[in-house]
């Protein structure tokens, strides 16, 4: 995970966090992660290869979420020597079916930072719909960006 995409700052332009300085931040963010999955309400979900399932190429989670509506946000990162293979749409494709299907959630969304509309093109071919775009609304890497969201229902894919 470290060598994949946690330390590549060419990795991670468009998330929220920084590039992990040492292999020990690695091992301090896995380990908060397995203490929470103790927490029925946690999902994240490593990405891997089925033919190399030790070599974490990303991950995907639900960083957000509002019972009142029984909605939820997910957030995904990919190494970027997996790009443009498909592995993030199959990846976010089978987390929405859990999500509306099994975890009980009504609708699920995903942002992105519209300088990196590759991620908007996996959230339509993993089914999702376009909702907005939100203009100068989040403060990401020193300046102020747009972002756009995508959603979807439970009730889109028992349509689909």
């Amino acid at each position: 995970m470290y060598d994949s995409w946690a330390s590549r700052p060419d990795n991670l332009l468009h998330v929220t966090w920084d590039a992990h300085e040492s292999p020990e931040v690695t091992q301090q963010s896995i380990a908060r992660w397995v203490e929470n999955y103790q927490n029925m309400d946690f999902y994240k979900w490593a990405i891997c290869l089925q033919e190399n399932p030790e070599q974490v190429l990303g991950d995907i989670s639900v960083v957000d979420r509002d019972d009142t509506v029984n909605d939820c946000e997910v957030g995904y990162i990919l190494s970027k020597d997996y790009w443009g293979q498909g592995l993030m749409t199959e990846a976010l494709k089978a987390v929405l079916n859990y999500l509306l299907q099994d975890a009980g959630f009504n609708r699920v969304t995903a942002r992105f930072v519209t300088a990196n509309p590759a991620s908007g093109r996996v959230m339509a071919k993993a089914g999702m719909s376009y909702e907005g775009t939100f203009r100068q609304a989040v403060f990401h890497k020193g300046q102020v960006k747009d972002f756009s969201v995508y959603g979807i229902l439970k009730s889109d894919l028992e349509k689909g």
